[in-house]
Formats: structure tokens, C-alpha cells, sequence
């Protein structure tokens, strides 16, 4: 795709109003556990996302790429934690201790 082509398909897609922490949870465990390809897209991601490596750039440090790297590795550990953590269902209503 060109740039303006992406654009306008970024563009053209939905807003997620109405897309709660349960569609979420099921859409991204969907597509990232249920099949082989997914699997291996979610541990390219998560590579990327430098999880078992430091942020910090080596000597000199760096702080601009220290922080894209932060950037990467926080975004990383939000998708694993949404794949990961199925959303607790609230109670509709309290119930209260007795004494």
C-alpha cells in the first residue's frame, strides 16, 4: 500500500465505542491463540517488544532510543497482559457479611 492508501484505510476504520474489555479479551485470544500462525505472530510481536532484554541502550547510553525501546516493551506487555487476563465479571448486585 501507499501512504495515501493506508491512510485512508486507517482512516475508514471503526472507532471501538461499544468494544468492552470482554470482546477484547476474546478477539485478541481468537486470533492470537487459535491457531499455529497466531502463536507465532503474538511471539514475533512480543520479541520486538524486548521483553527479556533491558530498555536501556548500552554504553553510551541513549536516552531516545531507551525510550523507544520502553515504548515497544510497554506495548508488548499489554498485549500479552490482554491475551493473558480474562476481565473479572462484576457482581450486579453487593451482598453484605454478617456479623
Amino acid at each position: 500500500m501507499d501512504d495515501g492508501k493506508t491512510l485512508d484505510f486507517l482512516a475508514s476504520l471503526p472507532s471501538n465505542t461499544g468494544y468492552d474489555k470482554n470482546d477484547r479479551y476474546h478477539d485478541f485470544r481468537r486470533i492470537f491463540t487459535g491457531s499455529a500462525e497466531g502463536k507465532r505472530v503474538l511471539a514475533e510481536i512480543l520479541s520486538w517488544g524486548h521483553l527479556l532484554k533491558s530498555s536501556v541502550a548500552s554504553f553510551p547510553i541513549d536516552p531516545y532510543l531507551t525510550h523507544i525501546r520502553e515504548g515497544e516493551r510497554n506495548l508488548a506487555l499489554r498485549l500479552l497482559a490482554t491475551v493473558n487476563n480474562e476481565p473479572q465479571e462484576r457482581p450486579a448486585k453487593a451482598t453484605r457479611r454478617s456479623k
